[in-house]
């Protein structure tokens, strides 16, 4: 566990997605919980040592499953806060959140119990939600929650001015490639341009080792990168199917493959998926 301040901690070790604690004096707030339950459980015990109060809220940063499948797993009765894309989301059902994508790689993996644990515990809906932003007065902190989107319209960070901290959910990723399916490449950079507008040293990513904006200008020439190739693809009045296949684009993708066959297909096919937004989006909206 990391500590970042005598009131912020966080985790990276954990499979598929950060997470963050902050001690206040109403008890622990989680921001994110791990996906796997044994992960979750341990980070629970980590943080309970923090205060004699316990876990008393969790905030979600995205409906995609490595920030919501954890909050099954969540023990006692925290307020679950998170965006209303997350309420909508998971109230279509279990596989809406990509909860699919964790039980057969963990399968995949040799976890089965694991997997079928997940499998059979629903998440929970958030009982506050928010559209674009909400504030927590929770002395000695604050908790200044954005939906920025630009990777999913859900995509929200957790900024605590006292600190000078940014928990920034996955509109900051500290990796070799980024999820693309669900994104918005031009509000993605301008959520990125937000986070470098901050005052702020320390970023928690949604992925990768914690940072600085180092990581955010890093990620901002991805994005737009990536963008500008498919103005030139689709410029050149390629239809959508050779837009997206052009080997340009060999080089924005990475996918880890010890995570085993499934997971590495599934980077590949939300890669494409991202791709034909991003047509889409180049080809409608030119300019923007």
């Amino acid at each position: 566990m990391h500590k970042l301040t005598d009131h912020l901690f966080a985790e990276t070790k954990y499979d598929w997605a950060n997470v963050g604690a902050a001690v206040t004096e109403r008890g622990v707030v989680l921001i994110d919980c791990p996906v796997r339950p044994t992960d979750s459980r341990h980070w629970q015990e980590e943080v309970r040592a923090l205060s004699p109060l316990g876990v008393r809220y969790l905030i979600a940063t995205d409906y995609h499953g490595d920030h919501t499948t954890g909050s099954s797993f969540v023990e006692g009765d925290p307020v679950f806060i998170a965006p209303q894309y997350v309420y909508q989301e998971v109230s279509k059902g279990d596989n809406a959140f990509s909860k699919e994508i964790f039980t057969k790689t963990l399968r995949d993996q040799g976890f089965t119990d694991e997997a079928e644990e997940i499998e059979n515990t629903p998440v929970p809906p958030p009982q506050i939600c928010f559209e674009d932003n909400l504030i927590l007065h929770l002395p000695p902190l604050t908790f200044e929650i954005y939906r920025k989107g630009g990777h999913s319209p859900a995509c929200t960070s957790v900024y605590v001015p006292e600190e000078g901290v940014l928990f920034s959910g996955d509109i900051v990723i500290n990796g070799p490639s980024a999820g693309m399916r669900d994104a918005t490449s031009a509000e993605w950079i301008r959520a990125l341009d937000w986070v470098e507008s901050l005052p702020v040293e320390t970023i928690v990513p949604g992925h990768g080792e914690i940072c600085g904006k180092e990581v955010v200008r890093r990620l901002r020439d991805y994005i737009g990168g990536m963008r500008e190739v498919m103005v030139k693809v689709a410029g050149e009045g390629k239809p959508k199917s050779e837009a997206v296949a052009d080997l340009a684009f060999e080089k924005f993708f990475h996918g880890d493959a010890s995570r085993g066959a499934y997971w590495l297909q599934q980077r590949k096919e939300t890669f494409r998926d991202g791709l034909e937004r991003l047509y889409d989006e180049v080809t409608e909206n030119p300019v923007s």
